[in-house]
């Protein structure tokens, strides 16, 4: 099928995030930075991320919730935690997450079905610094209270995620203390625009470098990195076989910069299925301009694709909830 040329605005310094449908095209524009808190609506997880692409950061203080009083300064021994780049259900406060019945920030109780709060972080955003702590998740409802270091302002509040089920997330602002419902619906984006941040040595060993920058996340669509002459798309089973869930597939590295602007990665090209996975998907970048007016172009085309002559796809993965459970 014939390309089409996609052109969009992140705006100046990056200020929206640009969410894309394989299908429908641009179907969100969304103020990046009016959030420090995404809670997962999903009914099998705990998940909570933080908006690491606006400089948000995150440490766990304390392992005991009852240290809470104490609490009055980021300990020396305080772990900084972050996002997972390599699928949405990782977020900062559940990285560390160590099994059994721990959760990352709490401990699930196989009684009342409840994640019970366990640890206490301090999370800094726009040059303030607050003590949080999540207090239960119950049905959907995420209960959490935070307050500046020395205890003062302290407020307890909640997010239903179950009013949200269509969306991925559902997000908060600490900043003006009100839900924030800024993406699409779940089955209406494939790629998201925006900042977010990475380990620049993730694939060597010379040590944790992060660094925010700006690029491409896809919505757990699987997705393949192709590097070779535009013209000649590869085979369907090489594309198949080959792709990845990991969200940061696309991610950022298709443009660099020198000479004072940005250029485009010559002869790269990525494959996505959508996400019922019958369609596969080609683009290929045509242009960024950098963060004086976040311009940003690149192709589509749907490839020719007979699902019927491949395995169903599946991730491999089965959720089971609760869990744990008592039988």
């Amino acid at each position: 099928k014939s390309q089409e040329l996609i052109e969009f605005s992140m705006g100046s310094g990056y200020q929206y995030d640009i969410y894309f449908s394989l299908e429908n095209g641009l179907t969100g524009y969304s103020e990046r930075d009016n959030w420090e808190l995404a809670f997962s609506t999903s009914v099998d997880d705990n998940n909570i991320r933080i908006n690491s692409g606006s400089g948000v950061t995150l440490f766990e203080v304390s392992s005991d919730i009852a240290d809470w009083d104490e609490i009055i300064s980021i300990p020396s021994d305080a772990i900084q935690l972050r996002n997972s780049n390599e699928e949405w259900e990782s977020g900062a406060f559940v990285v560390n997450a160590s099994g059994e019945l721990n959760y990352g920030w709490g401990n699930y109780n196989p009684d009342t079905q409840i994640i019970e709060g366990s640890k206490i972080y301090i999370i800094n955003y726009g040059g303030q610094s607050k003590k949080i702590r999540i207090n239960s998740l119950d049905n959907g409802v995420f209960n959490f209270t935070f307050s500046n270091l020395d205890g003062s302002s302290e407020l307890t509040t909640s997010v239903n995620t179950l009013d949200y089920l269509n969306k991925k997330f559902i997000y908060y602002s600490l900043t003006n203390l009100e839900i924030v419902n800024r993406e699409p619906d779940s089955n209406d984006w494939d790629i998201v625009f925006t900042k977010y941040e990475t380990d620049l040595n993730a694939e060597n060993s010379q040590g944790e470098l992060f660094y925010i920058v700006t690029g491409a996340l896809s919505n757990s669509n699987l997705v393949y990195q192709y590097d070779g002459f535009l013209d000649v798309n590869p085979e369907n089973s090489s594309i198949v076989n080959n792709a990845v869930y990991t969200i940061s597939s696309i991610g950022w590295d298709w443009k660099e910069f020198g000479g004072g602007g940005y250029t485009i990665v010559p002869n790269r090209a990525y494959f996505i299925l959508n996400q019922i996975e019958n369609k596969i998907y080609k683009i290929f970048f045509e242009s960024f301009s950098g963060g004086s007016s976040g311009n940003c172009s690149f192709f589509i085309e749907q490839t020719t694709y007979d699902s019927t002559s491949f395995p169903e796809i599946t991730n491999n993965i089965i959720n089971i909830y609760p869990n744990p459970s008592q039988g």
